[in-house]
């Protein structure tokens, strides 16, 4: 099985509180590095809690508002003219249901430009500032919009990731959830 370029949007970001703990980060660092240094918009998602993990869940609202704009925008973009069946169909299915079903839509593995990515990673971020420079690990459930052609290497490629998640940014600037879209490596 190979390693293939993503751009998924992110449905979860999970964190252990054990995690936090053991490496005294507090919450509101984590958040404010999650916007600083993943670039994602925290407003856009609900934070909740338990003993174990702090998640931040897309809300729904932002789906319903922004998700079908940004994939009209977005779609096409990625996606050859042969290929537009795929963006097509999946408007369509989205309009045709209600945005509480979309997550359930994607699970199903029905379209190519909308599937749940159990494959998509993880990832590190690293607080600078503090002694030894902690690490905290944000796990991520993905809804795929765009998988690449072809196995990918790996080496290096993390420069690379941002540089286009920060394009992604700027070309669908107008869009916000974009700030809630990935690349990643998946497989």
């Amino acid at each position: 099985m190979g390693r293939y370029l993503a751009t998924g949007l992110i449905h979860e970001m999970i964190v252990d509180h054990a995690d936090l703990k053991k490496k005294k980060i507090s919450k509101e660092e984590l958040k404010q590095e999650i916007e600083n240094d993943l670039l994602f918009d925290l407003k856009l998602y609900d934070e909740t809690e338990d003993e174990e993990y702090l998640l931040f869940k897309l809300k729904d609202e932002a789906l319903e508002t922004y998700l079908i704009p940004f994939l009209e925008a977005f779609l096409p973009k990625v996606f050859d003219k042969k290929d537009e069946r795929y963006y097509l169909d999946l408007l369509q299915q989205l309009r045709s249901i209600p945005v509480s079903e979309w997550i359930n839509l994607a699970k199903k593995q029905s379209n190519y430009a909308f599937r749940y990515d159990p494959y998509g990673e993880s990832c590190y971020i690293y607080f600078e500032e503090k002694p030894f420079k902690p690490g905290i690990c944000v796990r991520f459930n993905s809804l795929m919009l765009y998988l690449g052609h072809g196995k990918i290497s790996t080496e290096g490629i993390g420069d690379f990731l941002h540089f286009f998640k920060y394009s992604l940014h700027e070309t669908f600037k107008e869009h916000p959830i974009v700030k809630a879209i990935r690349v990643y490596i998946t497989g």
